[in-house]
């Protein structure tokens, strides 16, 4: 929460969060970006940590915390319960509150790049309910099409509050966003790439693990593919986000909001 872009190193440096004193490594990369060098593994399902989440130590308001916390975190409703993947229900009717699995959060997936910057760890797979800290929610219940309905205000826009330290924020989406930017200054162009050299330089500068998705009842393309929130709507109910893989890196790609996908965050 003490880290600026300002006063970021220039070298992998470990640091805290002060919410739940978990170690995270960061760095100001070669877009001049402060970057978490580490998936966010902040722990929704805990109590403890949700009553110690302030604007004092996190990138969002009072009223939103308070949302979050509110509700009951059993299993189904408003979190999965750490360790229990069968418990990510997808059902729209759920998809009004928030809600994380941690199941896998101290794993390291296979194909996770070597270098010793990040700990490489999956870390939580948050909604895009949870990743605003409930401030981008669906409202619950479907239109007669299917449709989840939205929550007054979050139609349209992008996500100004997020579950990251305070400081810190999601990264921008779209082709000018800081994904893309910095896409540009490691390999030339601000698209999608295959080729295998900027695929490593671009995982390797942000130590990038290979961490999946987390969707209906279990964890998807662990150890094939990364899926990383930004806070810029693209369409309809998707946000922006990153997807790396082995294959391919796509700095602007687009995601539904229900499903669970890993969090970086930049300093402000």
């Amino acid at each position: 929460q003490s880290i600026t872009t300002s006063n970021c190193p220039t070298t992998a440096t470990a640091v805290y969060d002060t919410r739940d004193n978990t170690v995270y490594n960061i760095q100001k990369l070669a877009d001049g970006k402060c970057w978490m060098l580490d998936n966010l593994a902040l722990d929704l399902t805990n109590s403890a940590v949700l009553n110690n989440m302030t604007p004092n130590n996190t990138n969002a308001t009072a009223t939103s915390l308070t949302s979050l916390r509110s509700g009951n975190r059993s299993a189904g409703n408003q979190y999965a319960t750490a360790g229990v993947s069968s418990n990510w229900i997808s059902n729209y009717n759920y998809y009004s509150v928030p809600r994380v699995n941690m199941n896998s959060k101290d794993v390291v997936p296979n194909n996770a790049p070597t270098g010793g910057k990040g700990n490489n760890k999956v870390g939580g797979y948050y909604n895009f309910c949870a990743a605003s800290a409930g401030s981008y929610c669906y409202s619950g219940g479907m239109t007669d099409d299917f449709i989840p309905t939205e929550k007054p205000g979050t139609s349209s826009g992008n996500a100004t509050e997020d579950i990251c330290p305070a400081g810190w924020r999601l990264p921008t989406g779209n082709t000018t966003g800081e994904y893309s930017a910095l896409a540009n200054q490691i390999y030339g162009s601000t698209g999608k790439t295959t080729d295998a050299t900027a695929i490593a330089n671009y995982r390797n500068a942000l130590s990038v693990p290979l961490s999946g998705y987390f969707n209906n009842i279990s964890g998807s393309f662990q150890g094939s593919d990364g899926y990383f929130w930004s806070n810029t709507r693209c369409e309809n109910y998707d946000m922006y986000s990153l997807t790396v893989g082995t294959s391919s890196v796509h700095p602007s790609s687009s995601s539904g909001r229900s499903g669970g996908q890993s969090v970086r965050c930049i300093a402000k």
